[in-house]
């Protein structure tokens, strides 16, 4: 407790036991002072009138002793006492002060009230004990991802489950990785919702991954029939592009992707993506002896690349311009990690920490990603090409990278504020050192 509270609470103590404590104190005294301004007084004023009375002849000396002698038993009745002198003392004996009491009152309500507040209050909680608990008490209550999705599970199992709900439970699978059951939940979904073309993307997705980031024949044939559904879908042409890629229809994931450019509205890093999978196209057929026009006169959008400071970009992205040893080598980032003691209270051992490697100048989505807990670190690991989400998207593919570190209490794939993250820029991929990364950076 802060001494702010503590004074308080004196003081108004303090003035409860002053205003019970006063009029026992002051009893006597205000007793005396009450009988003498009324009774005695009064006994006064009506000698005083039958003193004037038998001065101006209006009594006999007989009725004034009568009705002196009225008067006086009058006085004795209220007041067993001699005399005048003695009657205001004797009169307050029925009143007296009380110090004894108001010593109890004094001593006893202060300790009883103290032993309440010991019983009953926080008296064990200083201010850091206690917004510990606060900070404690939902981390406690909160449920995990993977808890979460059981009760979706056992729910859907026993009432059988909504569109929305088969699309949640599929979804979470996804975030765990696993895969497998996330394509059957996401296949259950699209069975109710047929024409639902993003659903037919996750799924294709979801199969990709669980086939080594390689479209399969379902799942590009899901791809090309969301394509058909919605081809103006900026997801859907991405999609059909790589789906076409992979399948070395080169011709057809230019022409996806191409497509694509003018609907990226200037964004850079999605512009970068689509022209490296585009170049890459380009070469393959070059390589296999087709003509094919520069790239920047291909996609026809030298304009737009100049505006977003992507032409050189293009250009370096090419494969033929680069040296057939760095074609052939993979990249290979050996990595430490660990988080900082004050980030480590705040978490719990079982919280997620993602490792991923994104292009410095490229797209968003990870190169290459590892997920642990926070009871793992510090940890060793390793991020390569084969961790590549999307084939052709590997760490090979650009000069600049950056490495993040970051632990979720959510455990939410994508940053969110109270995440605290660490980071490394990675200028030369070929320097072999370990990089040491720490979680010490709140995410806003």
């Amino acid at each position: 407790m802060n001494i702010t509270f503590w004074v308080l609470m004196i003081l108004m103590l303090l003035i409860a036991i002053g205003m019970l404590v006063y009029p026992l104190l002051k009893a006597r005294q205000y007793s005396a002072l009450a009988y003498r301004d009324s009774n005695l007084t009064i006994n006064d004023e009506k000698i005083q009138e039958l003193d004037l009375d038998l001065q101006e002849g209006r009594i006999d000396q007989q009725y004034y002793k009568a009705a002196r002698e009225e008067l006086d038993r009058e006085l004795l009745i209220d007041i067993p006492a001699e005399s005048k002198e003695t009657a205001g003392e004797h009169y307050t004996n029925a009143a007296k002060r009380h110090p004894a009491l108001a010593l109890m009152i004094s001593v006893f309500i202060p300790m009883i009230a103290l032993l309440l507040y010991l019983d009953l209050g926080v008296y064990d909680a200083s201010d850091e004990a206690f917004m510990a608990s606060q900070k404690q008490q939902p981390v406690d209550k909160q449920p995990s991802i993977e808890e979460m999705t059981r009760k979706l599970e056992a729910k859907i199992a026993k009432e059988g489950g909504s569109v929305r709900e088969w699309i949640m439970l599929a979804r979470s699978h996804k975030y765990l990785g696993e895969n497998a059951l996330a394509a059957k939940a996401f296949a259950v979904a699209l069975e109710q919702d047929a024409e639902n073309a993003q659903l037919m993307l996750e799924l294709a997705e979801v199969l990709a991954l669980n086939n080594s980031r390689v479209f399969s024949d379902e799942a590009r044939a899901l791809v090309l029939k969301a394509q058909e559904l919605e081809p103006d879908n900026p997801n859907t042409l991405w999609f059909a592009g790589v789906a076409e890629f992979q399948r070395g229809n080169h011709h057809k994931a230019i022409a996806h992707l191409t497509k694509l450019l003018p609907l990226a509205g200037g964004d850079v890093e999605v512009m970068k993506s689509v022209i490296s999978v585009i170049a890459k196209s380009r070469q393959a057929i070059v390589d296999a002896g087709e003509e094919m026009p520069e790239l920047e006169k291909m996609i026809g959008l030298e304009h737009m690349m100049a505006e977003a400071n992507v032409a050189s970009a293009a250009a370096s992205m090419k494969p033929a311009e680069k040296p057939a040893a760095a074609q052939a080598s993979e990249t290979s980032l050996e990595i430490l990690v660990d988080v900082s003691d004050q980030v480590r209270q705040k978490f719990d051992a079982n919280d997620i920490v993602f490792v991923y490697a994104k292009a410095k100048q490229g797209p968003r989505v990870p190169l290459a990603a590892k997920r642990l807990t926070l009871a793992e670190l510090p940890a060793s690991i390793v991020l390569d090409d084969s961790m590549a989400m999307v084939e052709g998207m590997s760490m090979s593919a650009f000069d600049e990278l950056v490495i993040s570190a970051r632990v979720s209490k959510m455990g939410s794939a994508i940053a969110q504020s109270g995440d605290y993250i660490g980071q490394i820029d990675v200028m030369d991929k070929t320097a072999g050192k370990k990089l040491n990364i720490v979680i010490d950076t709140i995410v806003p």
